[in-house]
């Protein structure tokens, strides 16, 4: 509920009420008489004003209690629809109640300000949603590059206080060049698939590791030491295919 109960939600509340509540104010004040040109220009205004901002609302709602529109499209749409509502009262109280001007700039004035709100922060609205977005993903990608890298580098904390590391002598430096060639790689890849493809590459180090680890006779461990040093030149393989793709997709 609390995304649905802010200070955002009051105001479009506020603001739906006070436009509605005007346009049935002209309505009912206005002699027949009176009813012709800048006089249903400024209602339809009120009135659209006045749906743009119970769309809004309505739009709280539905996210209230549940997973709904992302926060940020939320705020990017209540804050248009409330400053369109705003625009409308003063172009109706300056430009038909006090400047009283002709039917065709008062309907240009209320054009224009619709395209610059709501066209315009529509438009601003999905492009900010769109950039937090692209950042979320920019952040994951990083976060998971850094735990490849914490992998590598606890794999080979471990492995230097195992007792048989005398058949690890060439496997631990490529284990150190490799953490450090992940630290160093641009995190945002374009493909997933390569992405995928180094996940898998590094669990596939830390499996060789493991049966490294839990194999019961010299000979045994050697053989694995063998699989182990393949896996690990692999898991390069796969990295430096992978960041030839990132520097080519840019």
């Amino acid at each position: 509920m609390n995304r649905m109960f802010t200070k955002n939600f009051i105001v479009l509340l506020v603001a739906a009420v006070v436009l509605a509540g005007l346009s049935a104010v002209m309505l009912l004040l206005t002699p027949q008489e009176a009813r012709a040109g800048n006089f249903w220009i400024s209602f339809w205004m009120i009135l659209l004003a006045a749906v743009l901002i119970f769309g809004s609302v309505f739009l709280h709602l539905l996210a209230a209690g549940r997973r709904g529109p992302p926060l940020p499209l939320l705020l990017a749409v209540s804050t248009t629809a409330t400053l369109y509502g705003f625009f409308v009262l003063a172009a109706v109280g300056i430009f038909h109640y006090w400047l009283d001007i002709g039917a065709n700039p008062y309907l240009a004035v209320h054009i224009g300000g619709f395209l610059v709100l709501v066209g315009g922060g529509g438009a601003l609205s999905l492009l900010s949603l769109s950039a937090g977005e692209a950042d979320m993903g920019a952040s994951l990608k990083r976060s998971r590059l850094f735990v490849l890298t914490t992998r590598i580098a606890s794999l080979g904390e471990e492995l230097r206080l195992s007792p048989y590391r005398s058949l690890l002598e060439e496997i631990l430096p490529r284990l150190r060049e490799l953490n450090e060639a992940l630290r160093y790689s641009d995190p945002i890849a374009s493909d997933e698939i390569e992405e995928g493809n180094l996940v898998a590459a590094v669990s596939g180090v830390e499996e060789k590791a493991r049966r490294f680890m839990a194999a019961s006779s010299e000979g045994e461990r050697r053989k694995v030491s063998e699989e182990f040093s393949l896996s690990v030149e692999r898991a390069f393989s796969i990295l430096d295919l992978r960041n030839q793709a990132v520097r080519q997709s840019k």
